[in-house]
């Protein structure tokens, strides 16, 4: 979430200071806005609007929208709708009333005797004709969805366009803004609201579907995709994933309606509908050929993961669904969100089956309330549909969502000639647009600004189609440790300007007090081109890596840089316990688009303890002696499996994303074999590893992270190659670490954990009159580690072992175990946690309780 909010703080900065004021002639009263429905706040479409006491007005459109004027003195509105009280709405006169929303209240509405009014009814589901039309809706769901047919094809056309929503600067007034003022050429107006808009960004992709039900199979071909606009400099990848998850296209058939890395409940859901939303009979409406009944929607909790909204449902007994409009509930739990509005139509097919035929998802997200608000508007487009069955060679093709290499070089008349929809005038202008604010210097310092915010690298060339060396990521420059003291770092890489498959990448660090100087550098080979940087996926890289660094035993990092600077604020006892580490690795990579990973290595490592840790031994005659480092020479090798899993190309290495879309389950093995008298090394050991985690999804009530872990070394060898629970002593939190426990605190030979976090969504808090205006979310976690220490790798049985640093014991025969309760949410980007350390309690030098804190961002 992180990279998405810096690239729409990038956009907040474009223009910050943009105000409204628009003046039309003093004899001219105009009004344009949107009318809605009071009760589910969905736009009304055919709704009157007209001046009282004249002939002048107007019918709201499809989307409620609606704009008029006159020059005789109306100054007062009426709008009217059948079912609906009118509503009176005052004009300020000779002036441009803009962005009106107007709500319109329905009448009190006879269901079966029972009195619904909009605000405080007695609602019943008993003998209620509402719920019984939407039972009939959702027992027959399965019969009328597109993937009851045997197989299918289709072709879908995409765009998404961002736009800065509500723009309408005064452009010649302010001196800053003045150097822009060409934008007013640029301006468009709102699908969602009627509002002045300025079109930033559109990406367009042409796809071909195909879906066969038995054995399950969807594949998406992606035929041709193409980026326009500012943020085309700016992708790292991420960012046109991220933007991918976010504007996911929804199912109302299913239970769960993903989108914005969220479940919200599905008016539809065959579990929780009944007993999660009340349903209104409204009128028999027509849409398009089909009459239908117009059934509306609301949440019982309207802080919860619902949805405010329409079903038209067919009058001819099918129960279809012929359109439906979503919204979300004005005090919604949801961040960076002011309004969304989904809407889907369907139409039917010649034998009668029902398919989608076009899909709107409108938001304005924010930053921050009152400042500038950015406008998306998704849109897809489907036809050509097919009910033959593809052949088998489209579905042998590893990986669900597959791009063809021509995609992204497709000519402008090819998009001429296959886009659903024209583009508008001007979206079809961002090139000039573009081009116009290139010649302005302040927005070019704005857009270098933005990619060392996004990417965390300086470029060194003009753009991103140029940059041969890019120098970060910049939050590593500055750290702090007890042995090395303030600690400089300065890194960067080649990009694919340099060469498409060659990558050198490196760092030079430096500490103020134990004045060693510590580097990394690392070449690699892509075997497959790469459009920039050479973690983009699928990877099949070769690297060969040289390292001399420090790094404390029993604390990684896993999903940071140890230099973070985040990291470098530690809380309970100082970490003193560190070693210089100098190692040489040789490793291979290889993805395959079905999820599948393959990665080997050789290392050949030497280990020097500082700071206070020690590696000693013992003699025959029982005196100690110290040991000045050890050399390990390794061969490893490990498989990941992630089946569906929708991953992004990321510098520092592959990750889901956001960490959030953790939908697929992820299964990982490894295995590490020493190669004694190797290159130096003095020990022979083999190390396994096993991992599994998943994400659960309880519909809108929150998710709950699960990861078990379990490894073994099954030779004789010194505590520095066992295994040492991964700790965590910064003041953030950490994935998969223990933050209760110190560093080097235990060692085994043989371990189980188990990682559980409940994200719960504000589930309990919503529901508390007083509290719930805060929108905090709760979190809770339980953090497990069982094992223990044979024998052969316990010093006091076996003599010739290193002895264990001071503090550092055998984990026993009960389980490590930690808990925490947290809140996030708290000004929408903190989460504070409380931990709590459950056994062990005895030990010295310990924490048995502590806070800590993340920066977390998520709708």
């Amino acid at each position: 979430m992180a990279k998405i909010i810096r690239n729409i703080f990038l956009f907040v900065l474009l223009l910050a200071g943009s105000s409204n004021s628009a003046l039309l002639a003093q004899r001219i009263t105009s009004a344009s806005g949107i009318v809605k429905d009071s009760i589910t706040g969905e736009p009304m479409s055919y709704v009157s609007v007209i001046f009282e006491n004249s002939t002048i007005g107007t019918m709201t459109d499809d989307n409620g929208l609606f704009t008029l004027q006159n020059d005789r003195g109306l100054t007062k509105l009426l709008v009217s709708s059948l079912g609906y009280e009118n509503k009176r709405v005052n004009l300020s006169a000779g002036k441009k009333n803009e962005a009106l929303s107007i709500l319109i209240r329905p009448t009190t509405i006879q269901i079966s005797e029972v009195v619904i009014k909009p605000t405080k009814e007695k609602y019943t589901k008993k003998d209620n004709p509402a719920v019984e039309l939407i039972r009939n809706v959702i027992e027959r769901k399965n019969d009328n969805r597109i993937e009851a047919k045997s197989a299918y094809q289709s072709e879908r056309y995409e765009k998404l366009s961002i736009a800065l929503d509500n723009f309408n600067p005064n452009l010649d007034k302010n001196k800053f803004l003045k150097k822009f003022s060409f934008i007013k050429n640029y301006l468009d107006t709102s699908e969602f609201n009627g509002k002045p808009i300025l079109t930033v960004s559109v990406r367009e992709t042409l796809s071909d579907i195909y879906y066969r039900k038995d054995p399950k199979s969807e594949k998406i071909y992606t035929k041709g995709q193409k980026l326009q606009g500012i943020d085309k400099s700016l992708d790292e990848g991420g960012i046109t994933s991220n933007l991918q998850e976010i504007f996911q296209g929804i199912n109302i058939f299913d239970n769960n309606i993903n989108i914005l890395l969220n479940r919200f409940v599905s008016p539809l859901s065959s579990t929780l509908a009944t007993s999660y939303y009340k349903y209104y009979i409204m009128d028999t409406v027509m849409v398009g050929n089909n009459e239908c009944i117009d059934l509306a929607f609301v949440p019982f909790n309207s802080q919860s993961y619902g949805f405010t909204g329409r079903l038209f449902v067919t009058t001819d007994g099918h129960f279809a669904i012929k359109k439906f409009l979503l919204n979300v509930p004005s005090n919604i739990n949801l961040n960076f969100v002011d309004n969304l509005r989904i809407t889907q139509e369907f139409k039917q097919m010649p034998d009668s089956t029902w398919v989608l035929d076009q899909e709107n998802t409108f938001i304005n997200f924010y930053v921050i309330k009152g400042a500038q608000q950015l406008y998306a508007h998704q849109m897809r487009s489907y036809n050509n549909y097919d009910f033959s069955t593809p052949p088998d060679s489209v579905f042998n093709v590893l990986g669900s969502n597959i791009v063809l290499e021509s995609a992204i070089n497709q000519p402008d008349s090819f998009w001429v000639a296959n886009r659903h929809v024209p583009l508008k005038e001007k979206e079809n202008a961002l090139k000039d647009l573009l081009a116009e604010l290139r010649k302005v210097p302040a927005f070019n310092v704005m857009i270098k600004t933005a990619e060392i915010l996004i990417s965390g690298y300086i470029q060194t060339g003009k753009d991103r189609s140029t940059s041969k060396f890019d120098f970060g990521p910049m939050n590593t420059t500055f750290s702090a440790n007890q042995i090395e003291g303030f600690r400089m770092r300065v890194g960067g890489m080649t990009t694919a300007n340099f060469h498409k498959h060659l990558f050198a990448s490196g760092f030079m660090a430096y500490g103020a007090t134990d004045r060693k100087l510590k580097y990394n550098g690392k070449l690699t080979w892509a075997f497959n081109k790469k459009q920039y940087h050479e973690g983009e996926n699928p990877r099949n890289n070769l690297s060969l890596m040289h390292e001399y660094d420090i790094y404390t035993p029993g604390q990684d990092f896993l999903f940071t840089s140890k230099d973070n600077i985040f990291v470098a604020w530690k809380v309970g006892e100082p970490i003193t316990k560190m070693s210089y580490i100098r190692k040489t690795m040789l490793s291979y990579e290889k993805e395959w688009l079905n999820g599948l990973t393959f990665k080997t290595w050789v290392r050949n490592q030497n280990d020097e303890p500082t700071g206070t840790l020690r590696y000693t031994k013992r003699d025959a005659y029982g005196n100690m002696y110290r040991i000045n480092d050890i050399t390990t020479s390794e061969a490893g090798v490990q498989l990941r499996f992630a089946p569906g899993e929708r991953p992004y190309s990321g510098r520092a290495g592959k990750e889901s994303v956001f960490n959030l879309s953790k939908d697929a389950p992820v299964f990982k093995i490894s295995h590490q074999m020493g190669l004694n008298n190797v290159l130096g090394s003095e020990y022979s050991y083999n190390h396994t590893e096993a991992s599994a985690e998943k994400r659960i999804w309880l519909s809108s009530f929150g998710h709950i992270d699960t990861k078990i872990k379990a490894g073994k070394v099954w030779d004789k060898a010194p505590f520095p190659l066992l295994i040492l629970p991964n700790t965590n002593q910064s003041i953030t939190i950490q994935p998969e670490a223990f933050h209760m426990m110190s560093a080097l605190e235990f060692v085994t030979d043989q371990y189980v954990s188990l990682d559980v976090t409940y994200y719960l969504k504000g589930w309990i808090l919503n529901r508390i009159p007083g509290v719930n205006w805060l929108k905090l979310r709760e979190v809770v976690s339980f953090n497990a580690i069982y094992g223990g220490l044979s024998d052969k790798n316990n010093p006091m049985k076996t003599p010739d072992l290193f002895m264990f640093p001071e503090g550092t014991q055998p984990l026993g025969d009960r389980p490590y175990m930690e808990a925490s309760v947290g809140l996030e949410n708290i000004f929408k980007i903190l989460r504070v946690d409380y931990f709590r350390r459950l056994s062990y309690l005895d030990n010295s030098n310990i924490k048995k309780s502590g806070v800590r804190i993340a920066l977390r961002f998520s709708f």
